[in-house]
């Protein structure tokens, strides 16, 4: 092993001896008394600054602050001490250093070089966000940047305020008093000029950087609104609709009318799709809709195309779906048997694209319903018959309308939905299974659906098997 190695490794090893200051400059409170230090000495040149006090009460403040980069002095020997390296420590606390130099001071750049320490507030701030979950809750999204730019802004600020204060004020400018300094540092903070250049070369010095704080403020601000824009045309369907070939396991909802919010919001309760991304595909499809609606559109893209389209199909992600719907999707220019042989197109093309799929359709003619089921659509819904149906039931049993609205939705009270047969009700009848479900399960058996074969409703004699599905009614 070479010499240098050796002495890398016998740095390394000495510094790890110390885990006590290790854990005395990583503890939060210690990085919270650093900040109330540096906001103290800031405080305490920006009040020597620009008010007028006694020498007595100069001096004092002057000791204050000579304690105070004392301590800050303790503070980074510390730092030291626990790095792996010297050179690792400088690279990070070399500002730092710079603020503390006496020697600085026979240029009379020193209290502007202590106004530096400021900029440890911003690395401090990513220790608390780290450590402190207060901090962190509160550091997280937009508020940081904001943050940011305003520390940064009152740091260009007051450096420049002090800075003009400190080489410009005197009888012979135009800045008299430390009070039109800070207001000439602010206006040209803003307007990023200076209406009669300064006079001294300390000035000047603090001008030009006064002038990059400019520059980088207004580009922090840039950024930041650019940021906003794209974060909301994210949220549009125009930046939605752009991505739906990241999409997997999703469900396709080909057309758009007023039961579209229905049918998410109860798709968005179901413990099987709730977690589920879902695709519009329509030219109508309208996210604004949905949002006054009261619809959470954090997982709803929308393909503002054509979906009788094979190729919108085939953007849309068919092949990776789970699932497709089929709405009715009616336009002025289109009569009823028109909207079902659209519904007709997309629906073969979809089990063409994708034979494995669930899907269901929905049309206004009864008759091509046939051609649906030839076509491998599992369920095909006519439009009004349901209705229709319901209606009816309910002129002849007055009353029995709640049952309905509990059984169809998943918000309260009971739903439907298939569950396996339970291994101990295998070669039962339905009969014989109905008494144990209802007391195992607080549920009520109302149907079988054998594998590979149609839902037979309340078929008593059924004797089940183990590859059967029961639709049961339970409490949500």
């Amino acid at each position: 092993m070479s010499k240098s190695v050796q002495s890398l490794v016998s740095s390394v090893a000495e510094r790890r001896k110390y885990p006590f200051v290790r854990h005395i400059v990583d503890h939060p409170f210690f990085g919270v008394v650093i900040v109330a230090l540096i906001l103290t000495s800031v405080g305490i040149i920006l009040y020597d600054t620009f008010l007028s006090l006694s020498e007595s009460a100069r001096v004092e403040l002057e000791d204050i602050n000579e304690i105070i980069t004392g301590l800050l002095g303790v503070e980074l020997f510390l730092r030291w001490l626990v790095s792996s390296t010297t050179r690792m420590f400088f690279s990070r606390h070399w500002i730092d250093v710079i603020a503390l130099l006496p020697m600085l001071r026979i240029f009379r750049l020193t209290r502007i070089l202590q106004l530096l320490r400021l900029v440890r507030i911003f690395s401090l701030g990513a220790v608390f966000q780290r450590r402190m979950h207060p901090f962190s809750s509160l550091l997280e999204g937009r508020f940081v940047e904001y943050l940011t730019i305003v520390g940064f802004t009152f740091f260009a600020l007051i450096f420049g305020a002090v800075g003009l204060a400190q080489f410009e004020v005197s009888s012979t400018s135009e800045i008299h008093t430390p009070i039109e300094a800070f207001w000439k540092a602010w206006f040209s903070l803003l307007a990023g000029e200076y209406a009669s250049y300064p006079q001294s070369l300390g000035g000047k010095f603090v001008f030009s950087l006064l002038l990059m704080f400019g520059m980088g403020v207004f580009a922090m601000l840039t950024g930041t609104f650019s940021a906003m824009m794209i974060d909301k045309l994210k949220e549009s369907a125009m930046q939605r609709s752009n991505n739906p070939e990241e999409l997997s396991g999703h469900l396709i909802i080909c057309g758009f009318s007023a039961k579209i919010a229905i049918i998410i919001s109860e798709l968005a309760i179901d413990s099987k799709f709730k977690e589920c991304d879902i695709l519009l595909v329509s030219e109508l499809a309208n996210l604004e809709f949905l949002k006054q609606e009261r619809i959470n559109t954090d997982r709803i893209t929308i393909l503002k195309s054509d979906y009788t389209q094979m190729e919108t199909l085939r953007r849309a992600g068919i092949e990776r779906a789970r699932g497709a719907v089929i709405l009715s999707e009616g336009t002025s220019a289109r009569t009823t048997h028109d909207i079902d042989a659209r519904t007709i197109l997309a629906a073969l093309t979809i089990e063409k694209l994708h034979p494995g799929i669930h899907t269901c359709a929905e049309i206004y003619h009864a008759e091509y319903a046939d051609h649906l089921k030839m076509g491998g659509v599992e369920d095909v819904v006519v439009q009004g018959e349901v209705s229709g149906r319901l209606l009816a039931r309910l002129a002849m049993n007055q009353g029995v309308m709640p049952f309905f609205q509990d059984l169809l939705s998943n918000t309260h009270g009971n739903t439907l939905t298939f569950i396996p047969v339970p291994p101990d009700l295998v070669g039962k009848t339905v009969n014989e299974a109905l008494p144990i479900i209802h007391s195992n399960k607080a549920a009520v058996l109302v149907g079988v659906r054998p594998h590979g074969e149609a839902l037979a409703v309340n078929p008593t004699s059924h004797r089940l098997s183990i590859t059967d599905e029961l639709l049961i009614i339970r409490t949500v």
